[in-house]
């Protein structure tokens, strides 16, 4: 009992740092000058053409 119990801590432990992690790195990323300029070169990729509704 005492096994699986450690095992299961050990998996949730791992699960927190996990979420911190991914939420400490896309927030420092966003907030960065380097991600606010990558976040801006996509958005202007990312407008697709009009001109294909007209054929």
């Amino acid at each position: 009992m005492g096994i699986i119990m450690s095992i299961i801590f050990y998996a949730l432990t791992l699960y927190i740092a996990y979420l911190v992690i991914t939420v400490a790195v896309r927030h420092g990323i966003d907030s960065s000058e380097v991600g606010k300029a990558l976040k801006e070169k996509q958005e202007e990729k990312f407008y697709p053409k009009n001109d294909l509704d007209k054929e």
